[in-house]
């Protein structure tokens, strides 16, 4: 591994191109080799005034690039398994934004797979365990300072969503962060979740106005 990572970023929607920005302004060690969309004019805007990097249409293309040595999955959850594999057979190093797949039993086997190479090539992106204060909090809490953990009270909120923006994907890229945070802070596993829907109002997009995700 050289000293510099240099990124396949796949997937240049909303999270891709907040990454591709990140990566090339305000990274140390790491930039951005190539960006991979199927929308390959989304891909050639996104690595304007990036010296050195291509736009590519295929995850494999990124791949088989000899110039990436790291790989960055911000695809649709759906799209992640297939991409995880590849990369992980080229032995990169690997971020992908979350969900890690959509369902329990494919990133069961993500893990395997990643298990399998014999050391951690996977880091998903919940990134709130790494800020200073969340830290701060989770010694708090761990040693005790201020008692025992009774109770913990998470607020999320986002300025906004964008077109076509499910209850499904609610939980899935939105109250996910939720649950690595209580895993963080308490070193538990969580046993049980209710799920409670709240009166939209009359501002709310309506069902017809979400395109279906079937």
């Amino acid at each position: 591994m050289t000293d510099i990572l240099r990124v396949a970023v796949i997937g240049a929607g909303r999270m891709g191109a907040d990454h591709i920005k990140r990566l090339s302004t305000r990274i140390h060690g790491a930039e951005v080799a190539a960006v991979v969309d199927v929308d390959l004019a989304r891909a050639q805007a996104a690595i304007a005034g990036i010296d050195g990097a291509v736009a590519l249409a295929s995850a494999d293309e990124a791949l088989n690039n000899g110039d990436v040595n790291a790989v960055l999955i911000a695809t649709p959850g759906f799209l992640h398994e297939e991409i995880l594999y590849k990369a992980l057979e080229k032995d990169f190093p690997i971020l992908c934004e979350k969900p890690l797949t959509p369902d329990a039993e494919s990133a069961w086997k993500v893990v395997q797979a990643e298990t399998a190479t014999g050391h951690k090539r996977i880091q998903v992106g919940f990134m709130r365990r790494f800020d200073a204060e969340y830290a701060a909090l989770g010694s708090v809490i761990r040693d005790r300072e201020l008692g025992e953990l009774l109770m913990l009270h998470h607020q999320h909120r986002n300025p906004d969503t964008p077109q076509g923006f499910t209850n499904e994907m609610l939980i899935n890229d939105s109250v996910v962060h939720e649950f690595d945070a209580i895993r963080f802070f308490t070193g538990e596993e969580i046993t049980s979740v209710q799920v409670r829907l709240g009166k939209a109002t009359r501002n709310a997009r309506t069902a017809s106005t979400i395109p279906s995700t079937s």
